[in-house]
């Protein structure tokens, strides 16, 4: 009777030492996923911090080089439609009687330089950049280095891409810090611009035919390709550079996101 006693309690013992065990493991286990969990907060709302600062730093950036180049059109573009207006009005005041079209090419000449007003005005649009358009000012943008006629950008894209302003405020400048790139240090004179998307993701290759670099000795690149990559993190993708001789393809792959109901 005495053995079978012993045999209980040691029985119990074993048990609840069993017990005791799997209950510090799994306290051992919450604590490590609520320390795990935490941490991954930390990270998402660091990730979160970081992408703000980044969003306002490309709408200032942004903002900047359209304060810039609204500078330069007021005076190089705009300027010369408003003096040529007041010249063939000038003329025409002299010469009513004899030269009436003169009227009618002055009046086009200042609806002309109203549109551009006006085009230039909604860059001031305090709403502009909270319905900032990517395509769109992309293409503006390729139109105006295209207009100089020292490089000729061609750019095959959809409809339209979908991500919110916010995202392609930073897009706009992870493609336009590559082009700036490309015009100051590659010498070439061609650059395509091509944007695919299938159900998954939105692809952007940028194809230069200038002098290419090597990735171990990237030099002046360097922080434009750091700003570059590190944007593309922030919204979730990737972005790779192949360069040769022939010239250079930069390739920004982003994951679309899809709604979850």
């Amino acid at each position: 009777m005495q053995v079978s006693s012993n045999y209980i309690i040691t029985i119990v013992v074993v048990i609840t030492g069993i017990f005791l065990i799997v209950a510090l493991f799994l306290l051992l286990y919450v604590n490590i996923y609520n320390e795990r969990k935490k941490k991954y907060m930390e990270e998402k709302l660091l990730l979160q911090r970081e992408y703000e600062q980044q969003l306002v730093q490309s709408q200032l950036e942004v903002r900047e080089a359209t304060f810039s180049e609204l500078g330069k059109e007021l005076h190089d573009n705009v300027g010369q439609l408003l003096n040529s207006t007041k010249l063939l009005i000038g003329i025409t005041q002299r010469n009513i009687p004899d030269a009436p079209d003169t009227l009618f090419t002055a009046d086009e000449t200042l609806a002309k330089a109203i549109q551009e007003l006006r085009a230039l005005s909604k860059s001031l649009n305090k709403e502009w950049l909270q319905q900032f358009n990517f395509l769109e000012n992309l293409q503006t943008e390729i139109e105006r280095i295209n207009s100089s006629n020292t490089i000729k950008i061609h750019f095959n894209h959809p409809q339209k891409i979908p991500f919110n302003a916010d995202e392609q405020v930073i897009l706009f400048r992870i493609v336009q810090e590559s082009v700036q790139n490309i015009m100051k240090h590659a010498e070439a004179n061609i650059i395509n611009i091509e944007i695919k998307e299938d159900a998954s993701f939105l692809q952007i290759i940028i194809n230069d035919n200038g002098l290419g670099f090597e990735k171990n000795n990237i030099g002046i690149h360097g922080i434009g390709m750091l700003n570059m990559k590190h944007r593309t993190e922030l919204l979730g993708g990737k972005i790779n550079w192949e360069s040769s001789m022939k010239g250079t393809k930069v390739t920004i792959q982003l994951p679309i996101k899809t709604n979850e109901a």
